[in-house]
């Protein structure tokens, strides 16, 4: 080996040696940056030729990041998950106190004190405080119904306006993804951009977070990112997709969301992330089919339904001269209410009340006469579900008890019966159903948990309560029926609520026991989610920990290395000086 190639040799350790150090400085400086992965300069011996056997002293051949893939594919699944719990989370909490009864303060407790002043009103009809208390206790219960709504809506609407602000940090990451990843690639074919893949990696786990993802590698080092499905394209080197709200609304009136204009966050394409946890709050924990807005409503409608039922049989002391439907009868009074829409999920519910779901084939019995001792017009209407509202009205009108109209205030018609001039009515029995449905001697009103509330005329007037029952003798021909006022079967019959059971939402049990269930469920919903969440915290922290201990900076590791390419660049310092004294030997020997 010449001095020349020694001194080649010798400049390439220096090289070789300095790069390695600033690799290492580079890695030091970055041992606390967030999503750093450990650089390595790879060194390979430079084969010598036919002049030089030996060899001509090393080089670097490449510097890479330390990563493994397999476990950063784990990773991005892990964190999509990790983000769809925390949201959850982070809204049944809010979900779980409007259903806390703890405080002694809840819907269970208005429930008791409803059925207790029903209760105390029967052991005396004739209280006059009772009765006042009494329409005090259920007003507040509609309150209490009213509030919960608002209360669970109030949850929906920031849950809708936080996907449009989720939507736009989507499609801000996704163009900044595009921009450096297109950057990645122009790069790679003079130097490896091994900080910025880095970069990369580090916004693909955020971007993760947020909405479900799946990344491929793409030639010349580009990525290309697709959702978890593998429905959508959203990123590679020259595109990125946008995400929008759509036009078209579902039927609790939240826009959809769009990708290139096409439905999108249907069918499952949205697995996880921050949006999954938003949309299953709003569409499935609080307006699903189990939702607990609809549960809620559920059991509105069944207290609705019960109270009014009672109370549409009931009468107070002095019988009524005229009552006025509470329950709107909708848009469309020519069509049988076998047909009629009534379930309020429908955006076409309006077209009739809710309640007429509940209309049997049955009988109303009227009563009528000069006073109450004296109800000697007794007559039967059938009713039938292939009858329109029109024809019932028309059928209760020729019954000859009593009078009925359909009466309009501003938009909207009601169902009003009224006793022949100079008469008093009251009614028997209902066994279809459809007074209570019409609201027709109610004391609720409204259609759903949001708008229900006490007839405004028994607040004006707590007298109007219906307190006893008619009695009625249908061994005689006619039928007779009589009446006692101090009969109390009315305010019985309520009280008697908190023990009756019935079906709501498939489950067979008293209104208070149904409540009870849905807290309890709802609270092991709760306590799931944050069981879920923190085993996936937990499974992901394990999963990044694993990444740490191959991609991460050891300092103790990084200043070994220094101290050994430090000697190693002294050493090659050293042998340029050897040169250079060989060298000058040699001049002087000339």
């Amino acid at each position: 080996m010449g001095l020349t190639s020694l001194l080649s040799v010798s400049k390439q350790g220096l090289f070789a040696s300095q790069g390695n150090l600033q690799t290492i400085s580079h890695n030091i400086a970055n041992v606390n940056t967030p999503g750093y992965s450990r650089q390595t300069a790879n060194l390979e011996s430079t084969p010598g030729d036919l002049g030089n056997p030996i060899g001509n002293g090393v080089r670097i051949s490449e510097v890479t990041r330390q990563y493994d893939q397999l476990i950063q594919r784990r990773e991005e699944l892990g964190v999509a998950e990790v983000g769809r719990l925390e949201t959850r989370d982070r809204f049944l909490g809010m979900i779980e106190n409007v259903f806390n009864d703890l405080d002694g303060d809840g819907l269970s407790q208005r429930l008791e004190s409803f059925y207790t002043s029903a209760d105390n009103l029967a052991d005396n009809p004739t209280n006059t405080v009772g009765r006042e208390e009494l329409v005090v206790k259920a007003d507040s219960l509609a309150r209490y119904f009213d509030d919960m709504d608002e209360s669970l809506s109030e949850v929906a609407l920031p849950i809708d306006q936080e996907i449009s602000l989720v939507l736009d940090d989507i499609n801000v990451r996704l163009t900044a993804l595009r921009d450096i990843n297109s950057t990645i690639v122009a790069n790679d074919n003079t130097h490896p951009a091994l900080d910025l893949k880095d970069q990369r990696r580090q916004m693909v786990l955020e971007l993760g977070q947020i909405i479900d993802i799946r990344t491929f590698e793409l030639p010349g080092d580009g990525l290309q990112i697709v959702t978890s499905q593998g429905q959508e394209l959203l990123v590679d080197t020259v595109y990125a997709a946008e995400f929008k709200r759509s036009a078209d609304v579902d039927v609790n009136g939240f826009m959809g969301i769009e990708v290139g204009g096409r439905e999108f966050g249907i069918n499952g394409k949205i697995a996880g992330g921050n949006l999954k946890g938003l949309l299953e709050i709003r569409d499935e924990v609080l307006y699903g089919t189990d939702g607990y807005i609809t549960r809620l409503e559920s059991i509105a409608d069944e207290v609705r339904f019960q109270v009014n039922k009672i109370h549409s049989q009931s009468v107070n002391q002095n019988l009524y001269t005229a009552q006025t439907g509470i329950i709107e009868l909708g848009g469309n009074l020519d069509t049988a209410i076998s047909s009629l829409i009534t379930d309020s999920s429908d955006t076409n519910y309006n077209n009739a009340p809710v309640d007429l779901s509940r209309v049997v084939p049955g009988t109303i019995t009227f009563a009528s006469g000069v006073d109450e001792d004296n109800l000697t017009t007794v007559s039967t209407v059938n009713i039938t579900t292939n009858m329109t509202l029109r024809e019932i009205k028309d059928a209760i009108n020729n019954s000859g008890a009593v009078n009925a109209s359909i009466i309009s205030e501003g938009d909207e018609q009601f169902l009003e019966i009224e006793a022949p001039s100079g008469r008093l009515f009251g009614v028997a029995s209902d066994t279809s159903n459809v007074l209570a449905a019409l609201g027709v001697g109610g004391i609720f009103s409204g259609t759903g948990s949001n708008d229900m509330a006490v007839s405004a005329d028994l607040m004006a007037d707590s007298k109007l309560l219906g307190i006893g029952q008619l009695n009625v003798d249908d061994s005689t021909d006619p039928v007779t029926v009589t009446f006692d006022d101090g009969h109390s079967g009315g305010a019985l019959a309520l009280g008697a609520l908190r023990n009756s059971k019935f079906t709501i939402d498939g489950d067979t049990t008293t209104i208070t026991g149904h409540y009870a269930r849905l807290v309890g469920e709802l609270g092991s919903l709760v306590r799931q989610d944050k069981e879920s969440l923190i085993a996936q915290t937990s499974a992901q922290n394990f999963i990044s920990d694993l990444q740490e201990s191959i991609s991460g900076v050891s300092l103790e590791e990084e200043l070994t290395d220094l101290i050994r390419f430090q000697r190693a660049f002294q050493a090659s310092s050293k042998m340029v000086g050897v040169a250079d004294e060989l060298m000058q030997t040699i001049i002087s020997m000339v």
